[in-house]
């Protein structure tokens, strides 16, 4: 019997994400499709009458607030220099890898400073911390183990008590 996640492991190779993501046009293409799945909305006051600016970095406006945006607003990748597809690489090597991910690796094959890489893994992680949390809403069963359960009363637990002298 073939372990999980490793032969007959479902997705997309190296190959085809560079064939998927040929340019940096393409990436943002793909990006506002995941952020704006109904639309463009604002990120800020969340209004869908917005168009097209000339602006280079912030190339949306939106009528109601007067604010541009860019797909990077109010996400993970908000002030962020990489270009899109830097990012498309590390979120596919983060979640293709079977134990993560070390930064030094993301500094090697990206070609980013190591600092940056570990910054760019971080916001990643933080950016699917709510999707995997919800997941673990109620019980769940660990190796066999369950946690969680009744809060014990603070009664229970006793508190150090720490001796200072003036």
């Amino acid at each position: 019997m073939a372990k999980p996640g490793r032969s007959y492991r479902d997705g997309i190779t190296l190959l085809q994400l560079q064939d998927l993501f040929p340019d940096e046009a393409s990436a943002q293409q793909w990006f506002e499709s995941v952020v704006w799945p109904d639309g463009r909305k604002c990120p800020r006051c969340g209004g869908d009458n917005t168009y097209q600016g000339t602006h280079k970095t912030m190339p949306y406006r939106c009528r109601p607030c007067k604010r541009t945006f860019s797909v990077r607003t109010g996400t993970a990748m908000q002030s962020s220099k990489l270009p899109l597809r830097t990012w498309v690489y590390a979120i596919y090597l983060e979640m293709t890898s079977l134990k993560g991910v070390s930064s030094m690796k993301l500094h090697r094959d990206l070609g980013i400073k190591q600092d940056m890489a570990w910054h760019l893994q971080h916001r990643i992680r933080t950016a699917f911390i709510q999707e995997i949390a919800n997941e673990f809403a109620g019980p769940v069963e660990v190796d066999e183990s369950y946690f969680g359960g009744l809060e014990r009363t603070s009664t229970l637990v006793k508190k150090p008590t720490w001796d200072v002298a003036p």
